[in-house]
């Protein structure tokens, strides 16, 4: 199974599109033709944690964005009961690079509301396998003898 973040925009978009009819999902932040509501995935950071085995653990933090019309007037309302949603269904997700299925678990998971936005980060932890390099070995001349300046 092949790890993206594009893949865990889309897989998290099928996942969480019942819990949000009518809602587009996009992959990243829309600039232009942004119709709300909306929700887009952005990646905040992403380090290694761990190296076992041949394999590395990325710990990878990310913002999901749930935007509204701005003038509506239960916008606060709305915003609370989408962040109450999250926090029961995003527990764990299947994630799919097409190949296979996989459940992921999210962690430090936090609800921020701004007044633009609802704001869902948590983090990610994945197992990636690390490229396996070849050691290769070489044999070296080593000459003995005393030149004196001889070539």
């Amino acid at each position: 199974m092949t790890f993206s973040t594009e893949n865990l925009a889309a897989s998290l978009a099928a996942y969480l599109a019942p819990y949000f009819p009518g809602v587009t999902f996009y992959p990243g932040p829309n600039q232009q033709g942004t119709e709300p509501p909306c929700m887009f995935l952005q990646q905040r950071y992403n380090y290694p944690d761990l190296q076992q085995d041949g394999r590395r653990r990325l710990r990878i933090g990310l913002d999901l964005a749930y935007l509204l019309d701005y003038n509506l007037p239960n916008m606060q309302l709305q915003y609370q009961e989408a962040a109450d949603t999250l926090n029961v269904v995003m527990e764990t997700f299947p994630y799919s690079d097409g190949s296979g299925t996989a459940l992921l678990r999210t962690y430090d998971k936090e609800a921020r509301i701004d007044l633009d936005a609802l704001h869902y980060k948590f983090e990610a932890r994945v197992w990636v396998s690390l490229p396996e390099t070849p050691v290769m070995m070489q044999t070296m001349d080593y000459t003995e003898d005393i030149t004196n300046g001889q070539t």
